[in-house]
């Protein structure tokens, strides 16, 4: 989510935003809205992401003024973009929708944020929201399941004769 910004390097200190989602959990087609706040900004590259993925999960929905859609892991509603430099403020809503089916078990929101050309911050993340358990968009359950495993050597530590 590199800018090609001829020159120009992201800005080494941590982002002034903050990505705002409004919900804890999503469900399929039910609708999240997403808001970067801080600082007026005039470029963004804002997307939803699974955990360890670099795919563009979802949709979304009519883009805020200034703003548009692009293409993101061959998905033409993928992110969003800006459309120009004008400036965009933390009251810009950003709506984004879960796919039909294979919801991934997590996502989280991504964005690039430029406040000008030559100033701004890669990786502002929002925070995780999962997959609402009554989602049916899954292609399985989410569950979690532990596995234990024992070791010949962990018996043969508590054999007596081998306790310290």
């Amino acid at each position: 989510m590199m800018p090609v910004h001829m020159g120009v390097q992201p800005q080494p200190s941590p982002a002034p935003y903050e990505i705002q989602i409004d919900a804890p959990s999503f469900m399929n087609r039910q609708p999240i809205n997403v808001q970067i706040v801080g600082p007026g900004y005039r470029g963004l590259l804002l997307e939803a992401r699974t955990f360890g993925s670099t795919a563009a999960p979802g949709t979304w929905q009519n883009p805020a003024n200034n703003t548009k859609f692009l293409q993101c892991s061959g998905n033409a509603k993928g992110a969003i973009t800006h459309s120009n430099t004008e400036l965009k403020t933390s009251l810009t809503t950003y709506t984004w929708l879960p796919p039909a089916s294979g919801c991934p078990a997590i996502i989280t929101f991504m964005a690039t944020v430029a406040q000008s050309r030559e100033t701004y911050w890669l990786n502002v993340k929002s925070k995780v929201i999962w997959r609402d358990s009554k989602a049916t968009c899954g292609a399985e359950k989410f569950t979690w399941t532990v596995t234990v495993v024992t070791m010949m050597s962990f018996h043969l530590l508590l054999l007596p004769g081998y306790l310290y």
